[in-house]
């Protein structure tokens, strides 16, 4: 990606753009932040969490590509939290047994400082100017949470949390289980160690499962006051239309991104915004 010219800002620190990568998806890594950057004009601190892939030659070739570029590398992240005192030993246990997406939960609960945290998957490309983001990220509406809907005719996403803990928080009835994990936005102080404490105390799921991470945002949204993105702008099915603000191309039919999807992109970051 040596074309590629450099994505240079001063972020806002109360802002973080969280996500997580894999060695071989760094061009969708690239045109992922270079559409959501140019296209919201928003400026967050990048945190990128390593899947075990990532590698230091890696690091320095992003952050050769995009300034305020953190990487949360999992070897030396696992070892901060074991030290850390005031880490629950549940948690501690989790990042040990876990699934390593579930670091996409963990890492922002657990390392940051922003106000407003942005959690988002590498497989998304933007459009258009994202009102309803950039709303939530000024603090223009009264919700705690922004999360992607799953696309019509999906099914629900079963949570796997024991009876209690489903009626203590109402789950059911707030319809949280139709979430997509791919892409949600959270205000931090609503968000802390103690809901993911009480998450894995009561997940009947294993900690090795791929979707631990989705239940758990989903299970801690639920308790908040949160809504979702309206699916016809923040899409997942359907070809890409004129009403589409972002796109998630999610499998399997992710080559959609790489036949049109990027191309696209690439059009509306030119005829409409200037970095």
């Amino acid at each position: 990606m040596p074309w590629v010219p450099k994505f240079d800002y001063q972020a806002d620190p109360d802002l973080e753009l969280h996500t997580i990568c894999n060695k071989k998806d760094l061009w969708m890594l690239v045109w992922m932040l270079r559409s959501f950057l140019t296209l919201s004009k928003l400026r967050p601190v990048i945190v990128i969490t390593d899947d075990g892939t990532l590698d230091k030659a890696t690091e320095k070739l992003i952050q050769s590509k995009f300034s305020n570029v953190k990487i949360m590398f999992k070897d030396e992240t696992t070892k901060r939290i074991m030290a850390m005192p005031d880490v629950p030993e549940i948690i501690k246990k989790a990042r040990r047994e876990c699934h390593f997406f579930l670091d996409k939960l963990i890492n922002p609960v657990v390392f940051s400082k922003a106000k407003k945290i942005i959690i988002t998957d590498t497989d998304i490309l933007f459009y258009k100017f994202p009102t309803e983001v950039v709303d939530f990220v000024n603090g223009r509406t009264n919700y705690d949470a922004l999360v992607q809907r799953q696309g019509k005719g999906e099914v629900e996403f079963d949570l796997m949390m024991d009876d209690f803990y489903m009626e203590k928080y109402k789950l059911k009835e707030s319809n949280v289980s139709f979430m997509n994990g791919g892409y949600l936005m959270i205000d931090k102080e609503k968000v802390g160690m103690n809901q993911l404490t009480e998450f894995f105390s009561h997940t009947r799921r294993p900690l090795s499962d791929y979707f631990i991470e989705m239940a758990g945002w989903a299970c801690i949204l639920g308790q908040s006051n949160f809504a979702f993105l309206p699916p016809e702008r923040y899409a997942i099915k359907g070809f890409l239309n004129n009403e589409m603000v972002m796109k998630h191309y999610t499998s399997p039919r992710r080559y959609e991104m790489f036949a049109y999807g990027i191309d696209k992109a690439e059009q509306a970051i030119k005829t409409n915004y200037k970095n």
